[in-house]
C-alpha cells in the first residue's frame, strides 16, 4: 500500500504539484493579508449597524471604503508636529510647551495625573510618547502696544489660552503612539458614521409622526375622509379654506418626502449604501491642518517683527465642523 501511495505521488507532473503549491500559497497568503481588513470591517458593522451582516457581499463592499480611510487617517498622524520632549521642571525653554501650559495648570501636574490614571508597569524612566490634546480659546485683552512710532495704550489685542489637556495614543515608542492614533482616528470616523446613520434612520420616524399630526390637524379643520364633527374644535376663521390647502399640501409634501426616504433608508441594503458613501469621503468627517502661531510671553498673538516672540507650530483637529482641538506629539519620562 505504501509503495502504491509512493508511486501515486511520483506519477503526479511536477508542473502540476507547482501549480497546486501556487494555489495553496496564494489562498494561505490572501487569507492572511485579509486578515486586518477582516478586523476593521467587524469593527465598522459592529460600531454602526450589526444588521448590515444581512446584505450580501458587504464585506466585498466595504474593502475600498475602509482602505480609504485608513490612508485617511495614516495621512493625518504623520503630519502631526512633535514629538517634543516634556520636562517635569525647566519647561519654559520650549515655547510651544510654555504657551500650551501658560493657564492655570502646570505641566509637572499634568504628567503626574497621566500616571495615576493610566495603569503602566514599565520601570521609572521608561520614556511615553502621546498626542497631547488641548482646546484653544481666543479671547481680545486691551493693553499698550506700538504701532509704528506710537505707543497706543488701549490697544485690543487677540489672546490665545489653552485649556483641557488630555493624551492620546499613549506608547513607549513613537511607532507604536502613531499606529494608536491611527486606530483611534479610525474609531471616531466609525462612531461619526454610527450617529450618521442614526440620524438620517430617525429623520424617517420624524417624518412619520409630523404626517400623523398633519392628518389630525386637517381632521379638526372639518377636512378629509372620516372627519365627522371634528370641525367643531375650530372656532370661525374666514381664512379656513386658506388654512385648510396649506395643510393639504404639506401633507402631500411630508408623504413625498416619506416615499423618497423609504426607498433610500429603510432596508439594511440602503444602510450600507449610506455607510460606504459617508465612509468614502473620511476628509469631510475628520480633518487636520498645521497652525503656526506668532505668541508674545503672555500669548497674545503680533505680527511686529521687532516684538519679542515665538512661533509656534501645532495641529488642528476638525470633527465634522463641529468640534476642534489642537494637539502636538510629545515625550516625557515616567517617574
Amino acid at each position: 500500500m505504501k509503495g502504491d501511495r509512493v508511486r501515486l505521488k511520483q506519477s503526479i507532473p511536477s508542473n502540476l504539484k507547482v501549480f497546486f503549491q501556487s494555489i495553496l500559497s496564494s489562498i494561505t497568503g490572501q487569507s492572511q493579508h485579509n486578515q486586518p481588513e477582516n478586523e476593521f470591517i467587524d469593527y465598522i458593522v459592529n460600531t454602526v449597524e450589526p444588521k448590515l451582516k444581512q446584505v450580501r457581499g458587504y464585506r466585498k463592499r466595504l474593502l475600498e471604503p475602509i482602505r480609504i480611510c485608513r490612508e485617511h487617517c495614516k495621512a493625518i498622524v504623520a503630519e502631526i508636529p512633535g514629538p517634543i520632549y516634556l520636562k517635569r521642571t525647566g519647561y519654559n525653554d520650549d515655547p510651544v510647551i510654555k504657551a500650551a501650559f501658560a493657564g492655570s495648570e502646570k505641566i509637572e501636574d499634568f504628567l503626574n495625573r497621566i500616571d495615576k490614571e493610566t495603569s503602566q508597569t514599565e520601570s521609572p524612566g521608561t520614556e511615553h510618547v502621546a498626542l497631547l490634546t488641548m482646546k484653544s480659546t481666543e479671547t481680545t485683552i486691551f493693553g499698550s502696544r506700538k504701532l509704528g512710532n506710537m505707543i497706543v495704550g488701549d490697544a485690543a489685542m487677540r489672546c490665545i489660552t489653552f485649556t483641557d489637556h488630555q493624551v492620546v495614543g499613549l506608547a513607549t515608542t513613537l511607532a507604536k503612539s502613531r499606529e494608536a492614533l491611527e486606530k483611534y482616528c479610525f474609531e471616531i470616523i466609525a462612531e461619526a458614521a454610527a450617529r450618521e446613520l442614526s440620524e438620517i434612520r430617525t429623520k424617517l420616524v420624524d417624518l412619520r409622526q409630523r404626517k400623523e399630526w398633519l392628518r389630525a390637524m386637517n381632521k379638526m379643520f372639518g377636512c378629509g375622509k372620516g372627519a365627522g364633527m371634528g370641525c367643531v374644535f375650530v372656532p370661525f376663521d374666514p381664512e379656513k379654506l386658506k388654512k385648510q390647502q396649506e395643510l393639504e399640501q404639506k401633507l402631500v409634501e411630508t408623504e413625498s418626502e416619506i416615499a423618497t426616504a423609504r426607498n433610500q433608508t429603510e432596508k439594511p441594503e440602503d444602510w450600507l449604501t449610506i455607510v460606504e458613501n459617508f465612509l468614502s469621503k473620511p476628509e469631510e468627517i475628520l480633518s487636520m491642518r498645521p497652525v503656526s502661531l506668532r505668541l508674545n510671553w503672555s500669548n497674545v498673538l503680533t505680527d511686529d517683527p521687532d516684538e519679542k516672540a515665538e512661533t509656534i507650530t501645532f495641529a488642528t483637529f476638525t470633527l465634522a465642523d463641529e468640534m476642534q482641538r489642537e494637539g502636538v506629539l510629545v515625550a516625557y519620562e515616567q517617574v
